[in-house]
């Protein structure tokens, strides 16, 4: 899962998509600029997530309707626990990985955006992406497309009140991710630097 994962972030940033969890991100560095203001950004925010989620279901209800291949077919393997996982774990545990995940996802967009070429991009991107999907930390995008599959799954073993609690926590986490710890952290160094640099003559 952590090899293909970056797939999706990839075909984000070279498609021009928009991805609420680097959306996140970008709208940060925009407050701090001053180049927009907190109801744009909370407007912007929220069509994007929305967008998101629409995109998750659409995803998710394509798939069901073609048989949900190696998924649905090998559902109690690995899937039905993979997804009740999500829906079952602590509050607190999900906010704590889904700031740990945005930190990741936010680092890999700014990492690609000071490379030059396209296969560095590529794969900074990707293998970013695979250290947070293999440490087992929460996106809420990708949540929108597998919660929704696991409602759809023949026998699902969720319900609809577990998946919005994941959905809330998790991107509440993934905001703080990507605002305190990145976007916070890059505006205080540059901050500093510039504090630090001698006044030109």
């Amino acid at each position: 899962m952590g090899a293909t994962f970056g797939i999706g972030l990839i075909l984000t940033v070279f498609a021009g998509a928009e991805l609420f969890t680097g959306y996140v991100m970008y709208l940060g560095f925009g407050l701090a600029k001053r180049t927009i203001s907190y109801g744009e950004a909370i407007t912007l925010a929220t069509v994007v997530w929305l967008g998101n989620l629409v995109g998750g279901v659409l995803l998710s209800a394509i798939f069901a309707i073609g048989g949900g291949g190696a998924v649905f077919a090998n559902a109690d393997t690995m899937f039905n626990a993979y997804v009740q996982h999500k829906v079952e774990a602590d509050g607190i545990a999900l906010f704590a990985r889904a700031i740990l995940c945005n930190w990741l996802v936010c680092l890999a967009i700014w990492t690609a955006a000071r490379m030059k070429g396209d296969a560095a991009k590529c794969i900074a991107m990707a293998w970013i992406l695979l250290a947070f999907v293999a440490a087992g930390f929460e996106h809420s995008v990708a949540n929108m497309t597998a919660l929704t599959l696991g409602l759809m799954a023949p026998h699902p073993v969720i319900d609809l009140a577990g998946t919005v609690h994941n959905l809330v926590v998790v991107t509440a986490g993934n905001t703080v991710g990507g605002l305190v710890f990145v976007v916070f952290g890059y505006v205080l160094a540059a901050r500093t630097d510039a504090a630090a640099a001698p006044a030109a003559d």
